[in-house]
């Protein structure tokens, strides 16, 4: 996989952690927190923080059950091995897991080199993380810095962790660089089995995150000719990439080869959809033939 000519700050979060049942949505959200201020700050491979500031970046109230949510939650993610600790900027003075206290202040250290490798990959089990894909490279998921942010400021009354659990899984496989499609077709059962949430959630999460600008979704309706079944797939990218999908519909065989007939939650007309796949042909120096 590749991220080159981006044009855009973005930070990546391993796969091993998106594509990962067996590690809670809470560690998913500080890990991508701290990816975010790995970014942000050019500190790389450290940063300090303390868990009343993870708090406060999540946007939980300053309460003892959430310093206990956010504490295990770093707890996890120290004792499976995704990061260190410490309370020196040198990174010499380990700080344990029994350690950490509300007020506690650290540097955080990514153990990327372990986190990356296979023998990590196989600590875990083969039903709670998608080996088979990261084993093709698939290794990371890429969230640009300007959404990141905004999963961090939107405002809302849903579990922030679950829904970031939910954001990441539904792009990991959608490839951001001059390589990649930029989006995912992965159906839904594979999100929430590694999101770790149920249908009904996730299709809650998909129209929050349509509505606020971060994911985009249609909706493509495929006839199977041998039985005439009836069946629909949904493609998701970034919000800003969302051109990229609506440019392929007359180019991508798999997208030729089916309906569009939703954008989000909106059902289409048919001369709306002869628009888009005229413009996606003038895209591609195509005659406009609808």
């Amino acid at each position: 996989m590749t991220t080159k000519d981006t044009g855009k700050p973005y930070i990546m979060i391993p796969n091993v952690i998106v594509r990962n049942n067996g590690i809670s949505n809470m560690s998913k959200m500080i890990y991508t927190s701290f990816a975010m201020s790995r970014n942000i700050n050019q500190t790389r491979l450290f940063q300090q923080t303390s868990i009343s500031g993870l708090l406060g970046m999540a946007g939980y109230k300053q309460r003892t059950e959430n310093q206990n949510m956010v504490k295990q939650g770093l707890i996890e993610l120290l004792e499976l091995g995704f990061i260190s600790i410490y309370s020196d900027l040198a990174l010499s003075k380990e700080i344990k897991s029994i350690e950490i206290k509300g007020s506690t202040k650290f540097f955080v250290k990514f153990n990327d080199e372990e986190v990356y490798s296979k023998m990590f990959v196989n600590r875990f089990a083969d039903d709670e993380v998608d080996k088979e894909l990261i084993e093709t490279g698939f290794t990371y998921t890429t969230v640009y810095v300007e959404d990141a942010i905004q999963l961090f400021i939107y405002e809302t009354k849903l579990n922030r962790a679950n829904l970031i659990s939910f954001y990441l899984m539904a792009l990991s496989r959608a490839l951001i660089g001059d390589k990649g499609n930029k989006y995912s077709t992965e159906p839904i059962e594979a999100l929430t089995k590694y999101a770790d949430i149920n249908e009904k959630t996730a299709y809650t999460y998909i129209k929050v995150l349509f509505d606020c600008q971060l994911l985009f979704k249609i909706t493509m309706r495929q006839t199977v000719v041998r039985t005439g079944e009836i069946r629909e797939h949904n493609v998701y990218t970034r919000w800003c990439d969302r051109d990229v999908i609506m440019n392929a519909m007359e180019v991508n065989d798999w997208l030729m080869s089916m309906t569009l007939v939703k954008i989000g939650e909106r059902v289409i007309s048919e001369s709306e959809r002869k628009s888009i796949k005229n413009k996606s042909r003038k895209q591609y120096g195509l005659s406009e033939i609808y």
